[in-house]
């Protein structure tokens, strides 16, 4: 679709089409093809899964100075477009602060938000950045300080990304621990990255560093009255996200919950999907018992395993 500054916005859906919504902040670098490949899971769940490109990522047109506010804006011209009601918002991973925009932007429009692997505001900062791979925790400095030398940096890796995925998986499996690697092995998955890598880095590595230089900000969301209920789950042997991240973003959200999963890495999004996607409905099956029940009488339906 247009925006009203011009600009292309692509996404895709999955699912049940007349399910209920739910917008999934993809990761970084990631695309509207960054999702678990379990389109069946999805549709007998009734869901209507909504996956926006991010400006500068996929079919997006990126632009300059483009930031959370932007997105809020752009996320609503897309809800006005498809008529949505109330929906659920998911974040995974650096996906995590777009997802909180969102909260703050629609308010009790939002169901349900769930937060995956999830950066916190500061991400990459001083308590951060010794935990992080060296590498990384060079890169989202410089996103901040000098984004012109991140991005030459960081662009012939998009280029990796872009042409030759197989390697790019290929060396992220190497930084990262056994039960992301055993995730990342399978076959349904890699196909998914991909399918979802040379989409996510097409317009190169502009998109990447400012993400990375937003992760590392405070924010500045105001999300402390929010009245929906937020679920936080994080894998406790993440080698790309702090697991004390869980804990800092459970700070924005006074009723928030908290799960940490032991054993756990960075990717457990697609060994759980079920569980999350049960997360991301929940609301949704409790009106539909107190909906339906009195009207036909019929046993409540049962709760997402």
């Amino acid at each position: 679709m247009l925006l009203p500054d011009r600009r292309r916005l692509a996404w895709a859906e999955y699912g049940d089409p007349f399910g209920y919504p739910v917008i999934l902040c993809h990761g970084v670098p990631g695309s509207r093809r960054q999702v678990p490949p379990f389109d069946a899971l999805t549709s007998e769940r009734h869901a209507r899964l909504i996956v926006p490109d991010r400006a500068g990522y996929g079919l997006s047109d990126g632009a300059p100075g483009w930031g959370l506010a932007q997105w809020r804006q752009d996320v609503g011209a897309l809800v006005d477009h498809l008529k949505l009601g109330d929906f659920a918002v998911g974040g995974v991973s650096g996906g995590a602060p777009f997802a909180c925009a969102l909260v703050a932007e629609f308010g009790e429009r939002v169901s349900r938000l769930v937060l995956v692997s999830g950066v916190a505001p500061g991400y990459g900062a001083s308590a951060d950045a010794l935990k992080l791979h060296p590498f990384e925790a060079v890169m989202v400095r410089l996103a901040v300080r000098t984004p012109r030398l991140a991005r030459l940096l960081i662009e012939p890796l998009a280029v990796v990304a872009a042409l030759w995925p197989r390697t790019y998986l290929s060396a992220m499996c190497r930084l990262v621990g056994e039960a992301d690697r055993a995730e990342l092995a399978r076959a349904d998955i890699h196909d998914m990255f991909f399918d979802d890598l040379p989409s996510a880095a097409r317009q190169g590595a502009a998109a990447i560093v400012r993400d990375l230089a937003i992760a590392a900000s405070d924010w500045q969301l105001t999300l402390q009255d929010y009245p929906g209920t937020v679920e936080i789950v994080q894998g406790c042997d993440d080698a790309i996200v702090p697991a004390d991240c869980a804990s800092r973003l459970a700070f924005l959200f006074p009723q928030a919950s908290v799960r940490l999963l032991a054993g756990e890495g960075h990717f457990f999004v697609f060994s759980r999907w079920s569980e999350i996607l049960a997360a991301l409905l929940a609301r949704r099956w409790r009106h539909e018992q107190e909906v339906q029940m009195p009207l036909t009488r019929a046993p409540a339906p049962s709760s997402p395993r």
